[in-house]
């Protein structure tokens, strides 16, 4: 069926709408779409986008010059405060637009369905004065609303009104009102489920909801940054029915407020499995929050994607593969460390390995591996699991975190006794993990015997695909990071993100890791035995050919995978240890 056939069935704007759409759109297509719009009732773009075989965004520039409308892309940071506060938040999201900017008596919106003729004239009424029509894509226009109105701002409001709360601007509070909201459940609900959704999407690993005096405050954590979600004011009212809904989730006790309690929630969002494992803490106007997000299935073990250089990745592919020894991980808290871990872990994982792990918690579930998650309040630490492990004939052990002097030295016993382990450490550098390994009181000649490698790691933030642009190296910022401009490739350049909605006008979307491997040779060990300091066995590595954090980092730098920025953030800390410790 052609455009010319569908239209006679299709009266007045619907007609227009499929002769801008003629020629954009296969007619096949089309017609598809145009019987589904019938059927849902659902804006025709929408239709035909839904299916995944048409870019909404791309439709709608080209769209746009047909119906002498304008295409923008929507930066949340650029809509005027006076065009909000022509168009509440309800308003906004029944009708899906976004208020711009509001000159000379005309209100710019942005909308995603162009040939919704009925709800602009109804939006009219509504603001009492013309408008202007922008087109952007839906998931612009989304995120737009949720940042500037606050994350289920329409469902605020209609909490509000249940409860009779009349909105107060958050430096005003009302200290007067009942924290008892039990006619808003079902709307608390709807709130904490946009909350984790909105979190999920945005690729967030932690949630952060913390009552103040007078305002409730909501951070993720993404890419490593604490990045705050604008939420309306009038949800601070609601904070205990907050709490209470992630306690009945968590199955904690709702009526404990005055003990830290940790749970545990299972969801599926998107057709993806999540863990959030749940803390709460008790505070002097309600009960903080932290909710940490941890994948389920869908994570990557691959050793391909933890972001080594061929000269690590080789490097590491034949350590795991050795029958006994200790092979640590270094770096902060949040570095990545457990999923490098799994990651040599599944490579190893066969039927004629058995892999135990000890850790707090257990982050991930991997099949074909017997998990343990020590509790230290019952007495079973990380210790007395690896005193037990033994008895059950291992070949892999994965202690996840050397935290004494008992745990590093069973755990080096172990690797002497015929077992390769994998753990963890909290030093700055590589060559740190000895000298830490020493003043935890092991005997030199145990480090020297037992430690195959450490690998030190930090994680960057990615430069975003979408929005980046090759830009001149800037000599001052790599001469202030220790680089000779001169030493660099003829034509050497950089890249950076300009910002954009799928990175959150960041610039940055995800992140890899860099790292830096030494490997403990006669010479290491010899210097180990005579306890040698830190920066002089760097000294010595470095001779052998190991690559520092940041040398790495900016490899990874000139192949356009993160900044010179984010090198410098990153291994700053890094740099400065290694400089004191050479004075």
């Amino acid at each position: 069926m052609s455009v010319e056939k569908i239209q006679p069935v299709a009266a007045g704007g619907n007609s227009r709408a499929l002769r801008a759409l003629d020629g954009l759109v296969a007619s096949d297509r089309l017609e598809a779409a145009w019987t589904e719009h019938l059927k849902r009732r659902e804006p025709l773009v929408r239709v035909l986008c839904a299916t995944g075989a048409v870019d909404e965004a791309e439709l709608l520039e080209k769209l746009a010059p047909r119906l002498n409308l304008v295409y923008a892309s929507l930066n949340p940071d650029s809509v005027q405060p006076e065009a909000l506060k022509k168009v509440d938040a309800g308003i906004a999201t029944h009708y899906g637009i976004m208020p711009l900017r509001l000159e000379d008596g005309r209100l710019t919106i942005a909308v995603s369905d162009p040939f919704a003729w009925e709800a602009f004239d109804e939006l009219r009424e509504i603001v009492g004065m013309e408008l202007e029509i922008v087109l952007s894509a839906r998931e612009e226009i989304e995120l737009a609303v949720r940042k500037r109105y606050g994350l289920g701002a329409d469902t605020a409001a209609q909490m509000a009104a249940e409860e009779g709360i009349e909105v107060h601007s958050a430096d005003q509070g009302s200290g007067d009102l009942a924290d008892e909201t039990a006619s808003a459940d079902a709307s608390v609900m709807k709130f904490v489920n946009l909350l984790l959704l909105e979190a999920i999407k945005a690729g967030a690993t932690d949630i952060h909801i913390e009552p103040y005096e007078c305002d409730l405050r909501v951070r993720y954590r993404v890419d490593g940054f604490l990045l705050e979600t604008n939420i309306p004011a009038t949800m601070w009212h609601f904070r205990s029915a907050i709490a209470a809904r992630v306690k009945i989730m968590a199955n904690l006790d709702i009526a404990e407020k005055r003990l830290p309690q940790e749970g545990r929630i299972d969801v599926s969002v998107g057709g993806g499995d999540y863990d959030l494992r749940v803390s709460v803490l008790p505070g002097s106007y309600g009960e903080a929050v932290n909710l940490r997000i941890l994948p389920r299935g869908a994570v990557l073990f691959s050793m391909d994607h933890l972001g080594l250089s061929e000269r690590h990745q080789r490097i590491l592919d034949k350590l795991i593969r050795r029958p006994h020894g200790i092979i640590l991980v270094t770096g902060p808290t949040g570095s990545g460390k457990t999923t490098t871990l799994y990651s040599a872990l599944h490579k190893i994982n066969t039927p004629e390995k058995k892999i135990l792990t000890i850790e707090d918690p257990i982050e991930y579930d991997m099949h074909g591996i017997f998990q343990m998650q020590v509790h230290p309040k019952i007495g079973f630490d990380f210790a007395r699991a690896l005193r037990s492990v033994l008895r059950h004939d291992p070949n892999v052990i994965l202690v996840g975190e050397v935290r004494d002097r008992e745990t590093a030295d069973i755990a080096i016993r172990t690797a002497l006794t015929g077992h390769l382990v994998f753990t963890t450490l909290h030093t700055n550098d590589a060559a740190g993990a000895i000298t830490r390994l020493l003043d935890m009181g092991i005997e030199p000649f145990l480090c020297s015997s037992s430690i195959l490698a450490i690998m030190a790691q930090r994680l960057v933030r990615r430069v975003c695909l979408k929005c980046r642009r090759e830009v001149p190296v800037d000599e001052r910022l790599i001469r202030e990071m220790g680089i000779n401009p001169g030493s660099l490739k003829e034509g050497a350049s950089a890249w950076e993100g300009t910002g954009c909605p799928e990175c959150r006008f960041t610039g940055y979307h995800r992140r890899i890791a860099i790292h830096e491997m030494l490997l403990v040779d006669d010479e290491i060990r010899a210097m180990t035995l005579a306890r040698a300091p830190a920066n002089l066995i760097k000294v010595a590595a470095r001779r052998k050919g190991m690559k520092t954090l940041r040398e790495d980092g900016l490899e990874k730098v000139f192949a356009g995978v993160t900044t010179f920025q984010e090198i410098a953030r990153v291994t700053q800390e890094e740099e400065e240890t290694s400089g004191e410790a050479g004075k």
